[in-house]
């Protein structure tokens, strides 16, 4: 599965080499899941796409079908009941990803009345995309190895060795505060980064 950015990007702005087999595979994991964060909160695949389907049912009289992924980079065919339509004559596409019916005027109602092929996706993902995928991941990343350093307890914020002490307090990811947490509570993604990923959000 693609993925939004790499290990080597995190060893880059952490400042630390990620080689251990065990440290690689959490990086790894961190990647993956700052990866689908994203994809969830634009409800955008991101990657480039060639000649996906998609199949409307037009329940509704209408003029306007809304491609589920943006950027469209082409329209490969469009079928309507079967029947193969042609640009400009019988429909065009908006910048936003509206596929827009001419000639009758409104799409044919019923259930997988419409069927599209398209392709979709950034060719070169947008650089900010990459940016805040690292800096997701290092932020679990992060939290894991602090979390390995307490043996998995949440809350400690300090310890001693003569005569053994622990201190718990609550702990806060992110800039807020949720009480004692473990590495499973660190905030995926900030307020701040899903405020610019809301350019890429459908």
């Amino acid at each position: 599965m693609d993925k939004f950015c790499t290990v080597a990007d995190m060893a880059l702005l952490l400042q630390v080499e990620i080689s251990e087999p065990d440290q690689v595979a959490s990086a790894e994991r961190a990647i993956q899941e700052a990866t689908n964060a994203i994809r969830e909160y634009c409800r955008q695949w991101l990657h480039p796409v060639t000649d996906a389907t998609v199949t409307f049912d037009v329940l509704t009289p209408r003029y306007n079908l809304l491609l589920p992924q943006l950027p469209v980079v082409a329209i490969t065919s469009v079928l309507e009941n079967g029947v193969t339509l042609t640009a400009p004559d019988d429909y065009t596409v908006t910048q936003d990803g509206q596929l827009l019916r001419h000639g009758g005027g409104r799409w044919t109602r019923g259930a997988g009345a419409v069927v599209v092929s398209y392709s979709y996706g950034y060719a070169t993902l947008p650089e900010i995309i990459g940016d805040i995928a690292t800096r997701a991941a290092c932020r679990v990343f992060q939290a894991g190895l602090r979390t390995a350093q307490t043996e998995a307890v949440p809350g400690v914020n300090a310890q001693t060795l003569g005569d053994f002490s622990v201190t718990f307090g609550a702990e806060s990811y992110g800039g807020v505060s949720e009480g004692v947490m473990g590495v499973s509570a660190a905030r995926m993604l900030l307020l701040s980064e899903k405020d610019m990923l809301n350019a890429y959000r459908l």
